[in-house]
C-alpha cells in the first residue's frame, strides 16, 4: 500500500520544478497579494524613476555643450518633452531632474525594502505556526517513526532560511526590473548599445553560470548533513546519560567529527563559488567596457557625452543583471530550508488525526472491548480482545514485554484504530465519539516519564487555565510529592531539560499529580 507521503512527493517536485523557475512564485501562499503587488509596484516605479534621471543626463550634456544642434536623437526627444511641459532648458532643471530621479529610487527602494523585511519575519514565523499545528495534529502513529531533530531543524535553521530566501527572490526581482528599464532606456538612447548590453550580459551569465550550480549543489548537501547531525545530536542529549555511566561518548563524538568535516568541506566550495562569483564580474564588465569604448570613440566616431552617458548605462543594466544573478545564488543557498518546511507540513497534514466522532464521552457505566485486534507491519499484538471494565473499579494488565498491554491502552485513547472488532463507552462505539473530548477526561501517566523545561506547575497543567493553585496542591498532596514544599520555590521550581532537575522517583510523582490534576 502507497503511503500518503509517497504518493504526494511527485506532485510537490512537480510544482517545486515549475516554481522554481521563477523563485518569487514559491511565495505565493504565504504572502497577501496585495502586498505583494504593492512592492512590484513600488520596484517598478522606483526604476522608472531611476531609468529617467539617467536619460536626463543626455539632454543636460547637450545643453552644457557648445553645439545643442548636435544632440542625439533621445536628447532631442526629451528636450521637446520638456517644452511641451513648458519646463526651461536650462542646465540647473536639468540637473534637478537627474538628482530627482535618483532620489525617488532611493526613497522608494527603502520603503520596499521595510515591507520586504517585514514579510521576511511573517514568512519564517507563518511557516514555524504551520508546522507546530500541523505536527500536533498529526496522528500518534506518524511521531513513532520520525527522529524528534528533524522537526528542531525545521523550527529553527530551516524556517530562518525560508525567510532568507523570500528576501533573497524579492531582490532578484528587483534587480531583474530594474534591468528591463534600464536596457528599454538603452534601446531609446541607441538600439546598438541595447545589444551590446545584452551581449555583454549573456558573456557574463554563462561565464559565471557553473559557480551558481556549484553552489545549489553544496546548499543541497549542507542541508541534508546538518539534518543529520541535528537529527543525531536530539538523541544523543536524550540519551547522554547512560551513554556517560558506560562511557561510550566517544564513539558519538566521532561520528559527529565525520558529518563536520564533510559540512566543512561544503561550506568551502560553496562559499568559494558565491564570492568568486562576484569578483570576476567587474572584471568581465571593464573588459567589455573598455571594447565598447573604443568602438564607439573609434569606429562609430559618436560625441563623447553621449559615449559616456550610455557607459553609465551599460554599467547600471549589466550590474543589476549581475546582482540578480547573486540574488538567485541566495535563494539557492537558502531555498532547501523553505523546501524541507513545506515538506514537514505537508507530510504532517497528510498524517492529520482523524476526527470523524461527534457524540460527546461520557463514562457512567463501562468500556467495553469486544473482539478487538490490531497489528503492527501485518505482526498481530492483540487477538480477539474481549474486555469489560465497569466504572469504580480498580483495573490491572499483566503479561510478558510486548504482550501488547500498552497497544491496549493506545487503542483505548484512541491513537491507534481497532482493524477488527470495537470498542464501547456506554455503549457508543469509541469511533463516533469525539476524540478530544474522550481525552480530556483521562490522566495519563506513560512509562517513560515526560516533563518539560519548565516549572513543576506548568509540568502539571500543560497550559490549561481553569486550573488553580489549590488544585495543583491537592493534586500534589494526593500523589504523594510532599518534597516539593521543601524546595526553593515549591511548584514553581523549574524541572530542568526532561525533568533532570528531579529524581527518578520525583518525576514519577510529578507524572501521577499531572494525571491526577486532569
Amino acid at each position: 500500500m502507497t503511503s500518503p507521503r509517497t504518493a504526494s512527493q511527485p506532485a510537490r517536485a512537480a510544482n517545486r520544478s515549475l516554481l522554481g523557475r521563477l523563485p518569487f512564485l514559491r511565495f505565493s501562499g504565504l504572502i497577501p497579494t496585495r502586498r505583494a503587488a504593492l512592492v512590484a509596484v513600488c520596484v517598478i516605479v522606483a526604476s522608472l524613476a531611476d531609468g529617467f534621471g539617467i536619460a536626463s543626463l543626455l539632454p543636460l550634456m547637450s545643453v552644457l555643450g557648445d553645439d545643442a544642434a548636435k544632440a542625439s536623437g533621445m536628447s532631442k526627444i526629451i528636450l521637446g518633452a520638456l517644452d511641451k511641459v513648458h519646463i526651461p532648458h536650462d542646465p540647473i532643471v536639468l540637473l534637478g531632474l537627474v538628482v530627482g530621479g535618483t532620489v525617488l529610487k532611493g526613497v522608494l527602494m527603502v520603503l520596499t525594502t521595510r515591507m520586504v523585511s517585514s514579510t521576511v519575519a511573517e514568512v519564517s514565523a507563518k511557516l514555524r505556526l504551520w508546522l507546530v499545528d500541523a505536527l500536533i495534529n498529526a496522528r500518534w502513529s506518524y511521531y513513532v517513526h520520525q527522529p524528534v531533530g528533524r522537526f528542531s531543524a525545521a523550527l529553527g535553521t530551516e524556517a530562518t532560511g525560508a525567510g532568507e530566501a523570500y528576501m533573497a527572490s524579492m531582490q532578484m526581482l528587483s534587480q531583474s526590473v530594474q534591468a528591463v528599464v534600464y536596457l528599454s532606456v538603452a534601446a531609446l538612447v541607441s538600439w546598438q548599445l541595447a545589444v551590446f548590453t545584452l551581449l555583454v550580459s549573456a558573456i557574463m551569465l554563462s561565464t559565471l553560470a557553473r559557480f551558481l550550480t556549484v553552489s545549489k549543489a553544496m546548499a543541497r548537501n549542507q542541508s541534508a548533513l546538518l539534518r543529520v547531525i541535528l537529527g543525531r545530536l536530539t538523541d544523543v542529549l536524550i540519551g547522554i546519560k547512560p551513554m556517560k555511566a558506560m562511557s561510550r561518548q566517544a564513539r558519538f563524538a566521532q561520528l559527529f567529527d565525520r558529518d563536520l568535516r564533510e559540512i566543512k568541506r561544503t561550506y568551502r566550495r560553496q562559499a568559494f563559488a558565491k564570492n568568486v562569483n562576484k569578483a570576476l564580474q567587474e572584471p568581465i564588465l571593464a573588459l567589455c567596457l573598455a571594447a565598447g569604448i573604443f568602438v564607439s570613440l573609434t569606429v562609430l566616431k559618436m560625441p563623447v557625452a553621449e559615449v559616456i552617458v550610455m557607459c553609465l548605462l551599460l554599467i547600471k543594466t549589466v550590474m543589476v543583471i549581475g546582482k540578480s544573478q547573486q540574488e538567485l545564488q541566495n535563494f539557492y543557498a537558502n531555498q532547501n530550508g523553505l523546501i524541507t518546511v513545506e515538506d514537514a507540513i505537508a507530510e504532517a497534514r497528510e498524517q492529520a488525526e482523524s476526527q470523524r466522532g461527534r457524540l460527546a464521552p461520557t463514562l457512567d457505566r463501562q468500556i467495553a472491548f469486544q473482539g478487538v485486534g490490531f497489528g503492527y507491519d501485518g505482526k498481530p499484538i492483540l487477538q480477539s480482545i474481549d474486555l469489560q471494565i465497569e466504572t469504580g473499579t480498580l483495573v490491572s494488565v499483566t503479561g510478558s514485554s510486548g504482550a501488547g498491554k500498552t497497544t491496549l491502552v493506545d487503542v483505548l485513547l484512541g491513537f491507534h484504530q481497532p482493524q477488527s472488532g470495537r470498542i464501547l463507552v456506554d455503549g457508543q462505539p469509541l469511533s463516533e465519539i469525539d476524540l478530544i473530548q474522550w481525552r480530556s477526561l483521562i490522566g495519563y501517566v506513560p512509562q517513560e516519564l515526560i516533563l518539560f523545561h519548565e516549572t513543576i506547575a506548568a509540568n502539571m497543567t500543560l497550559g490549561e487555565p481553569r486550573f488553580t493553585e489549590a488544585d495543583i496542591e491537592r493534586a500534589l498532596r494526593a500523589a504523594g510529592a510532599d518534597f516539593v514544599d521543601q524546595l526553593p520555590e515549591g511548584a514553581n521550581t523549574v524541572v530542568g531539560e526532561r525533568g533532570s532537575a528531579l529524581s527518578g522517583g520525583q518525576r514519577q510523582r510529578i507524572a501521577l499529580a499531572r494525571a491526577l490534576l486532569h
